[in-house]
């Protein structure tokens, strides 16, 4: 048999296999009902990122094309396209506007074909991250299982404060007022009343966008001396130790609860989402599980050294896929060598559309066959092996996680 006949079979196997994604977000019904087109699913995906996205002219498609045609994300998103709505040929000038015309067509024709097209390409289960508005399933519990972001309460600092997506946590979460650990207390209300109805498979902080992610020790006198401070008084440096404080009590919640806390880490604001900058956070609280998400691209090794160093470390190579496909490959070889449990590693989309979606668990399989084959292929593991890491990868590892169950 040739390395070219191992990695057929594994790859027939690794996609016939159901998947589990430990983070989404996916549009709700509304944005799906009008408007659909190439142009739009362009905008709302990964490859937007390059600047590059069409204003419906030939001359910007052109331009989109010749500088982002090659590019990981676009790869994996054509391939989405071509599957989801079962067109053979690529993306070009001449056809882009019958695919775009295609896509309008299936979404007029099924109002529930966002949703259900998931469910038909793959996917058994997404955990979904509505930050906007924390805690949804969409409407849709047979495919999505809500996390819960935990960010926006960093901001409830004073009664006007506003938190990213213009959400004012006090008036949204409807706190009347109070000392800081009567906000504490009204948060831990607002969360495990959400988990007791099954709508918290995890916590979720995506403030590595916001802030660098050194979540210092409390600092108990300094969150006090700055809750319900006027906001033309209140500095920078009091909101960030507010926000190190709440973030500290969520960490002690998630371990109580016994759910994942989910951490961005790289490619936000670079200077301050290295993976390591979590180590003294991971080391106080030993009893919460961390999950590292994109491995921390670009430094993907740190993440491999956190999850050899502590058995609480969980890492996720959600959207590494498609940010990089070769180096996704390079960090799954690592964290299958060096962490605790081979049960911790996870995998997500972190897509907004279903087309998106799609192309991005295609890259997960290509991934995942590519690395068991070179693993079958050097000695390392057998054949049984081989299907009993792709299980774990593709589907138990989070089924095991987000819903304590194989």
């Amino acid at each position: 048999m040739t390395d070219k006949d191992n990695f057929s079979s594994i790859y027939e196997y690794v996609s016939s296999l159901p998947v589990f994604s430990d983070h989404e977000h996916q549009r709700g019904d509304e944005f799906f009902r009008e408007g659909m087109s190439l142009e739009k699913v362009i905008a709302n995906s990964y490859i937007a990122w390059t600047g590059f996205v069409s204003d419906g002219t030939r001359e910007s498609r052109e331009r989109f094309l010749d500088n982002a045609g090659f590019n990981s994300y676009f790869t994996w998103l054509e391939k989405g396209i071509q599957k989801v709505h079962g067109i053979g040929s690529r993306i070009t000038l001449e056809n882009w506007d019958f695919i775009s015309d295609t896509i309008k067509k299936t979404y007029a024709a099924d109002p529930d074909f966002h949703w259900r097209s998931l469910l038909d390409n793959g996917y058994e289960r997404q955990i979904l991250d509505t930050f906007w508005d924390p805690g949804l399933d969409n409407g849709h519990p047979e495919v999505f299982t809500p996390a819960f972001r935990i960010d926006k309460f960093m901001y409830g600092y004073n009664a006007s404060s506003v938190a990213p997506n213009d959400f004012i946590p006090w008036e949204r979460y409807g706190f009347s007022g109070g000392s800081l650990d009567d906000y504490v207390e009204h948060m831990r209300n607002i969360i495990i009343k959400q988990y007791r109805k099954g709508k918290v498979a995890a916590f979720k902080c995506a403030e590595a966008y916001n802030r660098h992610i050194s979540f210092l020790p409390d600092d108990y006198e300094a969150a006090k001396a700055a809750f319900n401070k006027p906001a033309e008084e209140i500095t920078e440096e009091e909101k960030i130790l507010f926000g190190n404080y709440i973030f500290n009590r969520c960490c002690e919640l998630a371990a109580q609860l016994e759910v994942p806390f989910q951490i961005h880490t790289g490619l936000a604001r670079l200077s301050g989402s290295r993976p390591m900058n979590l180590e003294p956070v991971i080391a106080r609280y030993p009893k919460t599980r961390f999950v590292l998400f994109h491995s921390g691209f670009p430094w993907t090794n740190e993440v491999s050294g956190l999850a050899h160093n502590y058995g609480n470390v969980c890492p996720s190579l959600t959207w590494t896929a498609t940010i990089c496909t070769s180096e996704a490959v390079r960090a799954l070889h690592d964290y299958i060598d060096v962490s605790c449990s081979i049960n911790s590693i996870t995998w997500g989309s972190d897509c907004f559309v279903p087309e998106d979606s799609v192309g991005a668990m295609l890259a997960w399989r290509y991934i995942v066959a590519t690395v068991l084959e070179e693993r079958y292929t050097d000695g390392r593991m057998d054949m049984k092996d081989v299907e009993i890491l792709a299980r774990k990868l593709m589907y138990e590892n989070g089924r095991r996680l987000y819903l304590k169950k194989i």
